[in-house]
C-alpha cells in the first residue's frame, strides 16, 4: 500500500484560501513575511493579496523609531525594522499603497528608503513628509533629503491631491486638491518669529517648502484658490509666503477666483495694519493674475470699519491695468467671520 502523502507546510497546507486570508490578515508583519518564504505557493499568494489589502505606510527614521507601519484597507497597523530587508519586498508589493507618510530626522540615512519607495509601482494621492529636528550639523544630508523629496513629489504630482510638509522649526503647509485639480485649498501656519541665531535654519526651510510646493503645482492648472492663514507674527509676510507658494508665477495666469481666510491668532493685528496688508497683497500681486474675477477676504476682526473709500482702493490696481473692453470682470468682498484655522 502506498502511503498518504503529507503536507510539508503541516496545517498552513491544508487550508482553503479564504481562511488563509484570514488568518494572514491578523498576523504580524514579520509572520506574514515568514508565512510568504514556506513556499513559493503562499509567497505568490501573500503578495497578490495580502500585500495589496495595504493602503498606507507611515515611515519614522529617528532616534526613537526606526520602522515602517503598514495600514491596512481595515486600519489595522502593523510594522517591520528598517535595519531588516524584509520590508522592501513588502513595499515593492504594495502596489494599492495610496498614502505615505514620511517622519525622518536629516541626520539619518535614507538612501536606502527612498530607493525602494522610488521602484515601487504604487500611486500616491496623499504624501505629508515631517522633518524634524536635527540637521544642524548634518547640512549634506539636509540637501540629500530635499533632493529625494523633490524626486518623489514630482514623480507622484499628477495622482496627488493632498502635499503636505512641516519642519523642524514649526512651519507647516499643505495643500489639498479636488478630483479634477482645478481647485485648491492651501493652509499655511507662519511660527512665532525666529531668533537671530534660527534665521538661517529657516530660511533653508521655507526654501525647501516652496520648491516643492512649486514643483507639485507647476503640474496643475488650478482656477480657485483658497489660503487659510495662520501666523504668530507678520501678517505681510505670512500672506506673501502663503501666496507665493500657491501660485506659481507661470500658473498665476490661470486663476479666476481667490480667497484668503486669516486666522484667529491675528486677532491682534491692529485694524489700519490689516488694511494695509490687504492693500499691499493687492497692489503687489493682482496686476500678474489677469483673469481673476473675484478676490474675497475673510477676517478674524469682529469689527472692522470697511468704508467705500477702502474699498475703492482695494480695486484700485486691478482697474488700472484692465482699462480696455476684453478685460476680464472683476470684483472684491470682505467679510468678519470666524475661520477654521488658528
Amino acid at each position: 500500500m502506498i502511503p498518504p502523502t503529507t503536507n510539508s507546510l503541516g496545517i498552513f497546507g491544508e487550508l482553503p484560501v479564504d481562511l488563509l486570508s484570514s488568518v494572514c490578515r491578523h498576523l504580524p508583519m514579520v509572520d506574514v513575511v515568514t508565512v510568504s518564504m514556506l513556499d513559493s505557493r503562499l509567497g505568490g499568494f501573500v503578495e497578490r493579496i495580502i500585500y495589496r489589502e495595504i493602503k498606507a505606510l507611515r515611515v519614522e527614521v529617528h532616534d526613537n523609531d526606526y520602522s515602517v507601519y503598514f495600514i491596512n484597507k481595515d486600519s489595522r497597523v502593523t510594522n517591520l525594522n528598517l535595519t531588516g530587508c524584509d520590508w522592501e519586498d513588502v513595499i515593492k508589493y504594495g502596489t494599492c499603497i495610496e498614502k505615505l507618510e514620511l517622519n525622518i530626522c536629516p541626520g539619518k540615512s535614507t538612501s536606502q528608503l527612498f530607493q525602494t519607495i522610488k521602484r515601487a509601482s504604487f500611486t500616491l494621492r496623499s504624501l505629508k513628509i515631517n522633518v524634524l529636528a536635527g540637521a544642524d550639523k548634518c547640512v549634506q544630508k539636509m540637501k540629500n533629503l530635499e533632493k529625494r523629496c523633490f524626486d518623489l513629489v514630482s514623480r507622484h504630482s499628477s495622482s496627488l491631491r493632498h502635499l503636505e510638509l512641516s519642519t523642524s522649526d514649526e512651519q507647516h503647509v499643505y495643500a489639498d486638491l479636488n478630483i479634477a485639480t482645478s481647485s485648491m485649498r492651501l493652509t499655511y501656519h507662519q511660527p512665532a518669529e525666529p531668533k537671530p541665531s534660527e534665521q538661517t535654519r529657516h530660511g533653508q526651510n521655507h526654501s525647501f517648502m516652496y520648491i516643492m510646493f512649486h514643483d507639485y503645482l507647476n503640474h496643475h492648472t488650478i482656477s480657485n484658490v483658497t489660503l487659510e492663514i495662520a501666523s504668530k507674527y507678520d501678517a505681510n509676510l505670512a500672506l506673501q509666503k502663503a501666496y507665493q507658494a500657491a501660485l506659481p508665477h507661470s500658473r498665476r495666469r490661470f486663476l479666476e477666483s481667490l480667497t484668503i481666510e486669516f486666522g484667529n491668532s491675528l486677532k491682534a493685528v491692529t485694524e489700519e495694519e490689516m488694511k494695509r496688508v490687504l492693500l499691499c497683497h493687492v497692489d503687489e500681486f493682482h496686476h500678474t493674475t489677469p483673469n481673476l474675477q473675484h478676490f474675497h477676504c475673510s477676517l478674524p476682526h469682529d469689527e472692522i470699519d470697511l468704508s467705500q473709500e477702502f474699498l475703492a482702493l482695494l480695486n484700485e490696481p486691478v482697474r488700472k491695468t484692465r482699462q480696455s473692453k476684453s478685460s476680464c470682470p472683476y470684483n472684491s468682498t470682505i467679510s468678519l467671520r470666524a475661520v477654521r484655522c488658528q
